[in-house]
């Protein structure tokens, strides 16, 4: 069982800045930079070969990215 300092460590080794994350989506959300960023590189790969869905994909992550975030940021992803 994971000592409380453990599962500490690894809950401020999740933590994402916010304001990095939308730079990131602002600016290279068609490569999937955001999703690198916030620890889902399998899908950050996808984004990347497909240049973010051809832009839908991209568009749709910019709704539901603060949500993400609050998630990883929580610790409940």
């Amino acid at each position: 069982m994971p000592s409380a300092r453990s599962r500490r460590l690894r809950k401020q080794r999740t933590r994402r800045n916010p304001t990095d994350a939308w730079l990131l989506w602002t600016f290279f959300g068609w490569l999937g930079a955001h999703r690198y960023y916030i620890g889902d590189w399998k899908k950050g790969i996808a984004m990347t070969v497909t240049l973010g869905g051809l832009g839908l994909w991209s568009l749709l992550d910019g709704f539901f990215l603060g949500r993400r975030l609050r998630r990883i940021n929580s610790g409940r992803l």
